[in-house]
Protein backbone atom coordinates (compact mmCIF):
# COMPACT_ATOMS: atom_id res chain seq x y z
CA UNK A 1 0.00 0.00 0.00
CA UNK A 2 1.29 3.40 -1.02
CA UNK A 3 -0.57 6.55 -1.67
CA UNK A 4 -4.06 4.99 -1.39
CA UNK A 5 -4.20 6.17 2.47
CA UNK A 6 -4.80 10.04 1.37
CA UNK A 7 -7.09 9.19 -1.79
CA UNK A 8 -9.60 7.72 0.09
CA UNK A 9 -9.13 10.07 3.03
CA UNK A 10 -8.85 7.10 6.46
CA UNK A 11 -6.29 8.16 8.86
CA UNK A 12 -5.18 5.12 11.39
CA UNK A 13 -4.39 6.58 15.09
CA UNK A 14 -2.49 4.55 17.30
CA UNK A 15 -3.68 4.51 20.49
CA UNK A 16 -3.02 7.84 22.06
CA UNK A 17 -2.00 8.95 18.78
CA UNK A 18 -1.17 12.87 18.24
CA UNK A 19 -0.13 14.75 14.92
CA UNK A 20 -0.38 13.15 11.73
CA UNK A 21 3.17 12.16 9.75
CA UNK A 22 3.23 11.65 5.90
CA UNK A 23 -0.34 10.58 4.65
CA UNK A 24 -2.04 11.34 7.83
CA UNK A 25 -0.60 8.18 9.39
CA UNK A 26 0.28 8.69 13.01
CA UNK A 27 4.03 6.55 13.41
CA UNK A 28 5.95 6.24 17.00
CA UNK A 29 9.31 4.76 17.19
CA UNK A 30 9.57 0.85 17.09
CA UNK A 31 12.70 -0.93 18.71
CA UNK A 32 14.43 -2.94 15.82
CA UNK A 33 15.88 -6.27 16.93
CA UNK A 34 19.03 -6.06 18.94
CA UNK A 35 20.91 -8.58 16.28
CA UNK A 36 19.25 -8.63 13.13
CA UNK A 37 22.18 -10.48 11.65
CA UNK A 38 21.09 -14.01 13.93
CA UNK A 39 17.26 -13.24 13.12
CA UNK A 40 16.18 -16.74 11.69
CA UNK A 41 14.16 -17.81 8.62
CA UNK A 42 11.46 -19.33 10.56
CA UNK A 43 11.61 -16.42 14.10
CA UNK A 44 8.11 -17.23 15.92
CA UNK A 45 6.42 -14.89 18.13
CA UNK A 46 8.40 -14.23 21.32
CA UNK A 47 7.23 -15.48 24.29
CA UNK A 48 5.10 -12.21 25.89
CA UNK A 49 2.29 -13.36 23.14
CA UNK A 50 0.88 -15.48 26.18
CA UNK A 51 0.09 -12.63 28.37
CA UNK A 52 -1.45 -10.08 26.10
CA UNK A 53 -4.82 -9.97 25.70
CA UNK A 54 -6.52 -8.82 22.80
CA UNK A 55 -8.08 -5.18 22.30
CA UNK A 56 -11.92 -4.77 22.67
CA UNK A 57 -14.17 -3.63 19.84
CA UNK A 58 -13.35 -0.26 18.00
CA UNK A 59 -14.28 2.10 15.98
CA UNK A 60 -18.40 1.52 17.17
CA UNK A 61 -17.97 -2.00 15.20
CA UNK A 62 -19.96 -4.77 16.95
CA UNK A 63 -19.72 -8.22 16.98
CA UNK A 64 -23.19 -10.47 17.05
CA UNK A 65 -22.21 -13.90 18.68
CA UNK A 66 -25.18 -15.84 17.11
CA UNK A 67 -23.10 -19.00 18.67
CA UNK A 68 -20.05 -19.56 21.41
CA UNK A 69 -16.94 -19.46 19.15
CA UNK A 70 -16.39 -22.79 21.24
CA UNK A 71 -19.66 -24.24 19.94
CA UNK A 72 -18.53 -23.25 16.52
CA UNK A 73 -15.12 -24.88 16.80
CA UNK A 74 -16.33 -27.98 18.63
CA UNK A 75 -18.75 -28.03 15.91
CA UNK A 76 -15.96 -27.90 13.29
CA UNK A 77 -14.01 -30.57 14.99
CA UNK A 78 -16.89 -33.36 15.32
CA UNK A 79 -19.53 -32.53 12.70
CA UNK A 80 -18.75 -34.39 9.65
CA UNK A 81 -17.65 -32.32 6.91
CA UNK A 82 -19.20 -32.63 3.34
CA UNK A 83 -16.60 -34.30 0.59
CA UNK A 84 -16.90 -31.33 -1.37
CA UNK A 85 -17.59 -27.78 -0.65
CA UNK A 86 -20.21 -25.61 -1.79
CA UNK A 87 -18.78 -22.56 -0.60
CA UNK A 88 -15.75 -20.41 -0.65
CA UNK A 89 -14.34 -18.12 2.29
CA UNK A 90 -11.18 -16.74 1.42
CA UNK A 91 -8.81 -14.08 3.41
CA UNK A 92 -5.96 -12.29 2.30
CA UNK A 93 -3.96 -10.69 5.31
CA UNK A 94 -2.29 -8.48 3.27
CA UNK A 95 1.22 -8.48 3.64
CA UNK A 96 0.60 -11.28 6.36
CA UNK A 97 4.06 -13.66 7.30
CA UNK A 98 3.70 -16.91 8.11
CA UNK A 99 5.06 -16.33 11.53
CA UNK A 100 1.50 -14.62 12.29
CA UNK A 101 -0.09 -17.98 12.46
CA UNK A 102 1.96 -18.89 15.26
CA UNK A 103 0.05 -15.71 17.52
CA UNK A 104 -1.28 -17.55 21.11
CA UNK A 105 -4.82 -17.09 21.87
CA UNK A 106 -6.25 -17.28 18.62
CA UNK A 107 -8.28 -20.72 18.88
CA UNK A 108 -10.74 -20.07 15.51
CA UNK A 109 -7.46 -20.06 13.45
CA UNK A 110 -5.74 -22.60 15.49
CA UNK A 111 -8.85 -24.54 14.83
CA UNK A 112 -9.09 -24.36 11.33
CA UNK A 113 -5.21 -25.56 11.03
CA UNK A 114 -5.77 -28.59 13.29
CA UNK A 115 -8.49 -29.53 10.69
CA UNK A 116 -6.67 -28.16 7.71
CA UNK A 117 -3.26 -28.36 5.86
CA UNK A 118 -0.85 -25.74 6.21
CA UNK A 119 1.99 -24.54 4.03
CA UNK A 120 5.34 -23.70 5.00
CA UNK A 121 6.99 -22.77 2.09
CA UNK A 122 4.37 -20.98 0.21
CA UNK A 123 6.17 -18.30 -1.99
CA UNK A 124 4.05 -15.46 -3.97
CA UNK A 125 5.88 -16.90 -7.33
CA UNK A 126 5.56 -13.75 -9.45
CA UNK A 127 6.74 -9.77 -9.42
CA UNK A 128 6.20 -7.37 -8.06
CA UNK A 129 5.24 -9.14 -4.72
CA UNK A 130 2.55 -6.45 -4.69
CA UNK A 131 -0.86 -6.00 -3.39
CA UNK A 132 -2.63 -5.46 -6.63
CA UNK A 133 -0.36 -7.90 -8.57
CA UNK A 134 -1.23 -10.62 -5.66
CA UNK A 135 -4.41 -10.68 -5.20
CA UNK A 136 -4.72 -10.32 -9.02
CA UNK A 137 -3.08 -14.04 -9.06
CA UNK A 138 -4.86 -15.03 -6.59
CA UNK A 139 -7.64 -14.15 -8.07
CA UNK A 140 -6.86 -15.72 -11.56
CA UNK A 141 -4.85 -18.65 -10.45
CA UNK A 142 -2.10 -16.81 -13.53
CA UNK A 143 1.00 -14.92 -13.39
CA UNK A 144 1.01 -11.70 -14.58
CA UNK A 145 1.95 -11.94 -17.77
CA UNK A 146 -1.49 -14.06 -17.70
CA UNK A 147 -3.84 -11.53 -15.90
CA UNK A 148 -2.38 -8.14 -16.95
CA UNK A 149 -1.60 -7.13 -12.95
CA UNK A 150 1.41 -6.08 -12.84
CA UNK A 151 1.77 -3.59 -10.11
CA UNK A 152 0.43 -0.26 -9.37
CA UNK A 153 2.04 1.36 -12.15
CA UNK A 154 3.89 0.32 -15.29
CA UNK A 155 4.23 1.14 -19.29
CA UNK A 156 3.68 -0.59 -22.54
CA UNK A 157 6.85 -1.18 -24.57
CA UNK A 158 5.15 -0.97 -28.23
CA UNK A 159 3.17 2.12 -27.17
CA UNK A 160 4.87 3.78 -24.07
CA UNK A 161 1.19 3.91 -22.66
CA UNK A 162 1.40 4.27 -18.35
CA UNK A 163 -1.34 2.50 -16.49
CA UNK A 164 -1.64 4.06 -12.96
CA UNK A 165 -3.37 1.79 -10.39
CA UNK A 166 -3.32 4.77 -7.74
CA UNK A 167 -6.59 6.27 -9.20
CA UNK A 168 -9.50 5.28 -7.12
CA UNK A 169 -12.19 6.65 -10.11
CA UNK A 170 -9.87 4.23 -12.89
CA UNK A 171 -10.81 1.43 -10.60
CA UNK A 172 -14.16 2.67 -9.93
CA UNK A 173 -15.06 2.67 -13.73
CA UNK A 174 -13.58 -0.75 -14.45
CA UNK A 175 -9.74 0.61 -15.52
CA UNK A 176 -8.49 -2.18 -13.97
CA UNK A 177 -11.04 -4.56 -14.83
CA UNK A 178 -10.56 -4.14 -18.70
CA UNK A 179 -7.18 -4.91 -18.42
CA UNK A 180 -7.65 -8.29 -16.83
CA UNK A 181 -10.74 -8.99 -19.37
CA UNK A 182 -8.29 -8.49 -22.46
CA UNK A 183 -5.46 -10.41 -20.75
CA UNK A 184 -7.93 -13.31 -20.57
CA UNK A 185 -7.16 -15.29 -17.95
CA UNK A 186 -10.69 -16.78 -16.15
CA UNK A 187 -11.18 -16.05 -12.63
CA UNK A 188 -12.67 -17.89 -9.58
CA UNK A 189 -15.74 -15.57 -10.08
CA UNK A 190 -15.79 -17.05 -13.89
CA UNK A 191 -15.50 -20.36 -13.55
CA UNK A 192 -17.71 -20.38 -10.73
CA UNK A 193 -20.46 -18.80 -12.73
CA UNK A 194 -19.54 -21.09 -15.36
CA UNK A 195 -20.33 -24.24 -13.21
CA UNK A 196 -23.56 -22.68 -11.28
CA UNK A 197 -25.04 -19.37 -13.09
CA UNK A 198 -27.26 -18.46 -9.80
CA UNK A 199 -23.63 -18.62 -7.79
CA UNK A 200 -23.13 -14.85 -6.04
CA UNK A 201 -19.14 -14.03 -6.16
CA UNK A 202 -18.16 -10.72 -3.46
CA UNK A 203 -14.89 -9.39 -3.03
CA UNK A 204 -14.47 -7.20 -0.51
CA UNK A 205 -11.92 -4.59 1.60
CA UNK A 206 -11.43 -1.75 3.63
CA UNK A 207 -9.68 0.80 1.86
CA UNK A 208 -7.92 -0.87 -0.68
CA UNK A 209 -10.47 -0.74 -4.24
CA UNK A 210 -7.29 -2.27 -5.99
CA UNK A 211 -6.95 -4.78 -3.80
CA UNK A 212 -11.19 -5.92 -4.02
CA UNK A 213 -10.98 -5.35 -7.59
CA UNK A 214 -7.71 -7.38 -8.26
CA UNK A 215 -9.92 -10.28 -5.90
CA UNK A 216 -12.65 -10.32 -7.28
CA UNK A 217 -12.11 -9.81 -11.17
CA UNK A 218 -14.22 -8.62 -14.06
CA UNK A 219 -16.99 -11.16 -13.28
CA UNK A 220 -17.66 -10.81 -9.29
CA UNK A 221 -21.03 -9.98 -8.25
CA UNK A 222 -20.25 -7.40 -6.04
CA UNK A 223 -17.18 -5.97 -5.25
CA UNK A 224 -17.18 -3.14 -1.86
CA UNK A 225 -14.50 -1.32 -0.25
CA UNK A 226 -14.34 1.67 1.96
CA UNK A 227 -13.56 5.20 0.98
CA UNK A 228 -14.60 8.51 3.60
CA UNK A 229 -17.73 10.54 2.07
CA UNK A 230 -17.73 14.44 2.01
CA UNK A 231 -18.67 14.72 5.12
CA UNK A 232 -16.44 12.98 6.81
CA UNK A 233 -17.72 9.50 7.51
CA UNK A 234 -16.01 6.37 6.20
CA UNK A 235 -18.48 4.25 4.28
CA UNK A 236 -18.75 0.93 2.17
CA UNK A 237 -19.28 1.97 -1.58
CA UNK A 238 -18.61 -0.64 -4.62
CA UNK A 239 -17.30 -0.68 -8.37
CA UNK A 240 -19.46 0.23 -11.19
CA UNK A 241 -21.39 -2.61 -12.14
CA UNK A 242 -20.71 -4.29 -8.87
CA UNK A 243 -22.99 -3.49 -6.82
CA UNK A 244 -24.57 -5.13 -3.60
CA UNK A 245 -28.02 -5.09 -2.77
CA UNK A 246 -28.45 -1.21 -1.33
CA UNK A 247 -29.77 -2.56 2.01
CA UNK A 248 -26.31 -3.57 2.85
CA UNK A 249 -24.33 -0.33 1.89
CA UNK A 250 -27.45 1.41 4.03
CA UNK A 251 -26.69 -1.06 7.00
CA UNK A 252 -26.16 1.77 9.35
CA UNK A 253 -22.91 -0.62 11.48
CA UNK A 254 -21.24 -0.83 8.66
CA UNK A 255 -20.83 3.70 8.29
CA UNK A 256 -18.42 5.00 10.66
CA UNK A 257 -18.95 8.66 12.09
CA UNK A 258 -15.17 9.21 11.30
CA UNK A 259 -12.22 8.41 9.26
CA UNK A 260 -10.02 8.89 12.22
CA UNK A 261 -9.66 4.85 13.18
CA UNK A 262 -8.00 3.10 15.64
CA UNK A 263 -5.32 0.64 15.24
CA UNK A 264 -7.79 -2.53 14.00
CA UNK A 265 -10.45 -1.14 13.65
CA UNK A 266 -10.65 -0.99 9.85
CA UNK A 267 -10.01 -4.85 10.17
CA UNK A 268 -12.76 -5.29 12.27
CA UNK A 269 -15.27 -3.24 10.30
CA UNK A 270 -13.73 -4.97 7.26
CA UNK A 271 -14.69 -8.34 8.65
CA UNK A 272 -18.23 -6.61 10.02
CA UNK A 273 -18.87 -5.99 6.28
CA UNK A 274 -18.18 -9.48 5.67
CA UNK A 275 -20.74 -11.01 8.08
CA UNK A 276 -23.66 -8.36 7.12
CA UNK A 277 -22.85 -9.33 2.81
CA UNK A 278 -23.25 -13.42 3.95
CA UNK A 279 -26.70 -12.50 5.85
CA UNK A 280 -27.74 -10.04 3.00
CA UNK A 281 -25.98 -12.55 -0.17
CA UNK A 282 -25.30 -15.73 1.13
CA UNK A 283 -22.25 -16.00 -1.44
CA UNK A 284 -20.85 -18.72 -2.86
CA UNK A 285 -17.33 -17.10 -2.56
CA UNK A 286 -16.71 -14.25 -0.04
CA UNK A 287 -12.83 -13.08 -0.53
CA UNK A 288 -11.80 -10.74 1.37
CA UNK A 289 -8.89 -8.12 1.64
CA UNK A 290 -7.57 -7.15 5.13
CA UNK A 291 -5.49 -4.03 4.94
CA UNK A 292 -4.03 -3.67 8.20
CA UNK A 293 -1.41 -5.96 7.97
CA UNK A 294 -0.09 -4.05 5.21
CA UNK A 295 -0.62 -0.40 6.51
CA UNK A 296 0.34 0.62 9.28
CA UNK A 297 1.65 -2.38 10.31
CA UNK A 298 3.82 -3.80 7.82
CA UNK A 299 5.08 -0.77 6.60
CA UNK A 300 5.16 1.94 9.44
CA UNK A 301 6.21 -0.33 12.38
CA UNK A 302 8.03 -2.84 9.99
CA UNK A 303 5.97 -5.89 10.26
CA UNK A 304 6.84 -8.71 13.15
CA UNK A 305 9.37 -6.01 14.40
CA UNK A 306 6.32 -4.43 16.16
CA UNK A 307 4.91 -7.49 18.18
CA UNK A 308 2.39 -5.91 20.24
CA UNK A 309 0.00 -4.83 17.22
CA UNK A 310 0.46 -8.18 15.26
CA UNK A 311 -1.03 -9.87 18.45
CA UNK A 312 -3.35 -7.10 18.53
CA UNK A 313 -4.99 -7.51 14.70
CA UNK A 314 -4.08 -11.30 14.54
CA UNK A 315 -6.82 -11.88 17.82
CA UNK A 316 -8.74 -9.59 16.38
CA UNK A 317 -9.11 -11.34 13.11
CA UNK A 318 -9.36 -14.41 14.73
CA UNK A 319 -12.31 -13.04 17.14
CA UNK A 320 -14.19 -11.92 14.13
CA UNK A 321 -13.37 -14.80 12.16
CA UNK A 322 -15.03 -16.87 14.86
CA UNK A 323 -18.33 -14.44 14.59
CA UNK A 324 -18.00 -15.25 10.99
CA UNK A 325 -17.67 -18.92 11.03
CA UNK A 326 -20.92 -18.50 13.64
CA UNK A 327 -23.07 -17.19 10.63
CA UNK A 328 -21.96 -20.42 8.56
CA UNK A 329 -22.88 -22.74 11.58
CA UNK A 330 -26.03 -20.70 12.01
CA UNK A 331 -26.63 -20.65 7.73
CA UNK A 332 -26.21 -24.58 8.42
CA UNK A 333 -23.37 -24.65 6.14
CA UNK A 334 -20.02 -24.62 8.17
CA UNK A 335 -19.58 -28.66 7.24
CA UNK A 336 -19.89 -27.49 3.53
CA UNK A 337 -17.32 -24.60 3.38
CA UNK A 338 -13.74 -24.01 2.26
CA UNK A 339 -11.77 -21.43 4.22
CA UNK A 340 -8.80 -20.21 2.73
CA UNK A 341 -6.10 -17.96 4.35
CA UNK A 342 -3.13 -16.58 2.63
CA UNK A 343 -1.82 -13.35 2.24
CA UNK A 344 -0.86 -11.48 -1.50
CA UNK A 345 3.26 -10.47 -0.43
CA UNK A 346 5.32 -11.32 2.24
CA UNK A 347 6.82 -8.40 4.30
CA UNK A 348 10.94 -7.71 4.49
CA UNK A 349 12.45 -5.64 7.64
CA UNK A 350 14.16 -2.30 5.86
CA UNK A 351 17.86 -1.70 7.46
CA UNK A 352 19.63 -0.44 4.25
CA UNK A 353 19.04 1.36 1.56
CA UNK A 354 19.57 2.44 -2.35
CA UNK A 355 17.88 5.21 -3.05
CA UNK A 356 15.95 6.26 -5.63
CA UNK A 357 18.21 9.33 -6.61
CA UNK A 358 21.46 7.14 -7.17
CA UNK A 359 19.21 4.82 -9.17
CA UNK A 360 18.01 7.50 -11.77
CA UNK A 361 21.16 9.44 -11.73
CA UNK A 362 22.87 6.24 -13.46
CA UNK A 363 20.56 5.84 -15.75
CA UNK A 364 20.31 9.65 -16.65
CA UNK A 365 24.58 9.01 -17.53
CA UNK A 366 23.30 6.20 -20.20
CA UNK A 367 21.30 8.48 -21.92
CA UNK A 368 17.87 6.58 -20.97
CA UNK A 369 14.49 8.01 -20.60
CA UNK A 370 12.23 6.69 -17.38
CA UNK A 371 8.53 6.62 -18.25
CA UNK A 372 7.54 4.94 -14.86
CA UNK A 373 9.23 3.68 -12.30
CA UNK A 374 8.70 1.71 -9.05
CA UNK A 375 10.71 1.54 -5.72
CA UNK A 376 10.78 -1.08 -3.28
CA UNK A 377 12.49 -3.91 -2.03
CA UNK A 378 13.42 -4.12 -5.48
CA UNK A 379 13.81 -1.16 -8.65
CA UNK A 380 11.44 -1.69 -11.63
CA UNK A 381 12.18 0.72 -14.62
CA UNK A 382 10.16 1.31 -17.68
CA UNK A 383 12.40 3.18 -20.57
CA UNK A 384 11.12 5.19 -23.27
CA UNK A 385 12.78 2.70 -25.22
CA UNK A 386 13.72 -0.50 -25.29
CA UNK A 387 16.93 -0.42 -26.89
CA UNK A 388 18.49 1.74 -24.44
CA UNK A 389 17.78 -0.86 -21.55
CA UNK A 390 21.21 -2.65 -21.87
CA UNK A 391 23.22 0.56 -21.69
CA UNK A 392 20.91 1.46 -18.58
CA UNK A 393 21.24 -1.62 -16.62
CA UNK A 394 24.75 -1.61 -17.32
CA UNK A 395 25.52 2.09 -15.30
CA UNK A 396 23.53 0.95 -12.56
CA UNK A 397 25.52 -2.35 -12.91
CA UNK A 398 28.53 -0.16 -12.51
CA UNK A 399 27.66 1.39 -9.23
CA UNK A 400 28.96 -1.79 -7.55
CA UNK A 401 26.33 -1.01 -4.47
CA UNK A 402 26.68 -3.74 -1.96
CA UNK A 403 23.30 -3.91 -1.57
CA UNK A 404 22.28 -4.44 -4.85
CA UNK A 405 22.63 -7.91 -5.47
CA UNK A 406 21.76 -8.33 -9.25
CA UNK A 407 20.64 -5.92 -12.60
CA UNK A 408 18.41 -7.13 -15.36
CA UNK A 409 17.53 -5.72 -18.89
CA UNK A 410 14.84 -6.79 -21.08
CA UNK A 411 14.99 -7.62 -24.83
CA UNK A 412 13.30 -9.07 -27.18
CA UNK A 413 12.92 -12.50 -28.05
CA UNK A 414 11.71 -15.31 -30.38
CA UNK A 415 8.80 -16.01 -28.16
CA UNK A 416 8.33 -12.90 -26.60
CA UNK A 417 10.46 -11.44 -24.19
CA UNK A 418 14.13 -12.29 -22.08
CA UNK A 419 15.83 -10.91 -18.94
CA UNK A 420 19.30 -10.45 -18.91
CA UNK A 421 21.78 -10.00 -16.38
CA UNK A 422 24.08 -7.05 -16.66
CA UNK A 423 25.89 -7.67 -13.08
CA UNK A 424 28.29 -9.88 -12.56
CA UNK A 425 27.77 -13.11 -10.08
CA UNK A 426 29.71 -11.07 -6.79
CA UNK A 427 26.12 -10.44 -5.80
CA UNK A 428 25.34 -14.04 -5.57
CA UNK A 429 25.78 -16.07 -2.55
CA UNK A 430 23.86 -19.19 -3.28
CA UNK A 431 24.23 -21.11 -5.85
CA UNK A 432 20.87 -21.13 -8.22
CA UNK A 433 20.09 -17.63 -7.51
CA UNK A 434 20.32 -16.53 -11.40
CA UNK A 435 17.68 -19.29 -12.00
CA UNK A 436 15.19 -18.79 -9.03
CA UNK A 437 15.65 -14.49 -10.40
CA UNK A 438 14.71 -16.14 -14.09
CA UNK A 439 11.71 -17.75 -12.90
CA UNK A 440 10.41 -14.83 -10.89
CA UNK A 441 11.40 -12.73 -13.90
CA UNK A 442 8.98 -14.83 -16.41
CA UNK A 443 6.14 -14.19 -14.53
CA UNK A 444 6.30 -10.69 -16.13
CA UNK A 445 8.17 -10.83 -18.92
CA UNK A 446 5.88 -9.77 -21.78
CA UNK A 447 5.15 -6.09 -23.56
CA UNK A 448 4.09 -4.66 -20.19
CA UNK A 449 7.42 -5.61 -18.11
CA UNK A 450 9.79 -3.14 -16.90
CA UNK A 451 13.41 -2.55 -19.19
CA UNK A 452 15.04 -2.49 -16.03
CA UNK A 453 15.04 -4.00 -12.96
CA UNK A 454 17.49 -4.31 -9.75
CA UNK A 455 17.40 -6.58 -7.05
CA UNK A 456 18.40 -5.66 -3.57
CA UNK A 457 20.23 -7.84 -1.10
CA UNK A 458 17.47 -8.61 1.86
CA UNK A 459 16.65 -6.31 4.16
CA UNK A 460 17.17 -3.08 1.75
CA UNK A 461 14.34 -1.29 -0.01
CA UNK A 462 14.49 2.34 -1.50
CA UNK A 463 12.34 4.42 0.47
CA UNK A 464 12.07 7.49 -1.62
CA UNK A 465 10.07 10.06 -0.80
CA UNK A 466 7.12 9.78 1.96
CA UNK A 467 8.51 6.61 2.17
CA UNK A 468 11.59 7.68 4.57
CA UNK A 469 9.63 6.47 7.63
CA UNK A 470 9.68 3.13 6.72
CA UNK A 471 10.45 0.25 8.51
CA UNK A 472 9.08 -2.70 6.21
CA UNK A 473 8.55 -3.04 2.84
CA UNK A 474 7.76 -5.76 -0.44
CA UNK A 475 7.71 -5.80 -4.27
CA UNK A 476 10.87 -7.72 -4.72
CA UNK A 477 12.50 -11.42 -5.43
CA UNK A 478 14.29 -11.71 -1.80
CA UNK A 479 12.11 -14.24 0.00
CA UNK A 480 10.65 -11.61 2.89
CA UNK A 481 9.03 -10.34 0.47
CA UNK A 482 7.99 -13.69 -1.43
CA UNK A 483 7.34 -15.89 1.63
CA UNK A 484 3.52 -16.34 2.39
CA UNK A 485 1.14 -18.23 4.86
CA UNK A 486 -1.55 -20.30 3.26
CA UNK A 487 -3.85 -22.68 5.04
CA UNK A 488 -6.70 -24.62 3.52
CA UNK A 489 -9.37 -26.22 5.80
CA UNK A 490 -13.06 -27.14 6.13
CA UNK A 491 -14.95 -29.44 3.22
CA UNK A 492 -12.96 -31.04 1.21
CA UNK A 493 -9.30 -30.42 2.55
CA UNK A 494 -6.75 -32.82 4.21
CA UNK A 495 -4.99 -32.85 7.36
CA UNK A 496 -1.58 -32.06 7.27
CA UNK A 497 1.57 -29.76 7.31
CA UNK A 498 3.67 -29.30 4.26
CA UNK A 499 7.22 -27.96 3.07
CA UNK A 500 6.57 -28.52 -0.57
CA UNK A 501 7.34 -25.28 -2.46
CA UNK A 502 3.43 -23.55 -3.39
CA UNK A 503 2.47 -20.64 -5.20
CA UNK A 504 -0.08 -18.18 -4.88
CA UNK A 505 -1.40 -19.13 -8.62
CA UNK A 506 -2.00 -22.62 -7.05
CA UNK A 507 -4.40 -20.93 -4.21
CA UNK A 508 -7.37 -20.76 -6.88
CA UNK A 509 -6.88 -24.27 -8.76
CA UNK A 510 -6.91 -25.98 -5.43
CA UNK A 511 -10.38 -24.51 -4.14
CA UNK A 512 -12.10 -24.95 -7.34
CA UNK A 513 -11.05 -28.35 -7.78
CA UNK A 514 -12.19 -28.87 -4.36
CA UNK A 515 -15.57 -27.75 -5.08
CA UNK A 516 -15.64 -29.84 -8.12
CA UNK A 517 -15.01 -27.28 -10.63
CA UNK A 518 -11.91 -27.49 -13.44
CA UNK A 519 -9.91 -24.64 -12.99
CA UNK A 520 -9.73 -24.48 -17.05
CA UNK A 521 -7.45 -21.55 -18.57
CA UNK A 522 -5.72 -20.99 -14.73
CA UNK A 523 -1.59 -21.44 -14.83
CA UNK A 524 -1.64 -22.75 -11.23
CA UNK A 525 -2.81 -26.72 -10.03
CA UNK A 526 -4.43 -27.42 -8.09
CA UNK A 527 -2.43 -29.02 -4.90
CA UNK A 528 -3.31 -32.96 -4.32
CA UNK A 529 -2.09 -33.01 -0.94
CA UNK A 530 -4.88 -30.54 0.23
CA UNK A 531 -7.19 -32.79 -1.14
CA UNK A 532 -8.75 -35.92 0.98
CA UNK A 533 -9.06 -37.83 -2.42
CA UNK A 534 -6.66 -36.33 -5.49
CA UNK A 535 -6.88 -38.00 -8.50
CA UNK A 536 -3.42 -39.92 -10.19
CA UNK A 537 -3.23 -37.25 -12.44
CA UNK A 538 -3.06 -34.42 -9.47
CA UNK A 539 -0.95 -35.80 -7.78
CA UNK A 540 1.39 -36.38 -10.75
CA UNK A 541 1.36 -32.78 -11.35
CA UNK A 542 1.90 -31.57 -8.48
CA UNK A 543 5.35 -33.66 -7.87
CA UNK A 544 6.60 -32.62 -11.36
CA UNK A 545 5.75 -28.56 -10.03
CA UNK A 546 7.04 -29.21 -6.77
CA UNK A 547 10.52 -30.38 -8.17
CA UNK A 548 10.92 -27.25 -10.34
CA UNK A 549 9.96 -25.19 -7.85
CA UNK A 550 11.93 -27.02 -4.94
CA UNK A 551 15.64 -25.42 -6.02
CA UNK A 552 13.80 -21.81 -6.58
CA UNK A 553 12.87 -21.80 -2.94
CA UNK A 554 15.90 -23.15 -1.74
CA UNK A 555 18.10 -20.57 -3.48
CA UNK A 556 15.77 -17.64 -2.13
CA UNK A 557 16.25 -18.96 1.31
CA UNK A 558 19.73 -19.75 1.31
CA UNK A 559 20.27 -16.32 -0.10
CA UNK A 560 18.38 -14.34 2.37
CA UNK A 561 20.16 -16.47 5.26
CA UNK A 562 23.49 -15.76 3.51
CA UNK A 563 22.87 -11.85 2.64
CA UNK A 564 22.23 -11.32 5.92
CA UNK A 565 25.03 -13.74 8.13
CA UNK A 566 27.39 -11.11 5.71
CA UNK A 567 25.45 -7.98 7.55
CA UNK A 568 24.13 -6.80 3.91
Amino acid sequence: MRRALALVGVVIVAAGGAAGLTWNHVGRPVAAPSNPVHRDIESGPDPGATTVMARPTTAGTTVQRLASPAAVRRALASQKLAPKPRYLALFVLDGGKPDYLKVRNTPNLHALMARGTVYRNAFDGILESETPTGHATIGTGSPPNKDGILSFGWANSDNNRTTDLFDPGFIRKGGMEQIMSQAGAPSIATLIHANEPNARVVALSGHKYYAADALGGPDADAIIYYQGTPDGKYAPISTVGHAPPRSLLQEKSLTLPTTHLKVGAEDRLTMHLARETFRVMRPTALLVNLPEFDWPLGHVWGADRDRKDVRTLMQDFDRDLGSLMAEYYKAGILNQTLFVVTADHGFAPIYHQVTKQVLQAAVAKSGAKIISDTYHTAAYMWLDNLSQAPAAAAQIALLKNRYIQSVYFKERAANGYDYVRASGLQGFHTAGMEAANQYLLHSFDGVTGPEVVTFFAEDTASLPGGEAHWKGDHGGADWYSQHVPLVFSGAGAAHGVHTEPVRLQDIAPTALALMGIAPTGMSGIPLADAMIHPSPAQIKQQRAVARSLRPVVAALQDEARREIQAGL
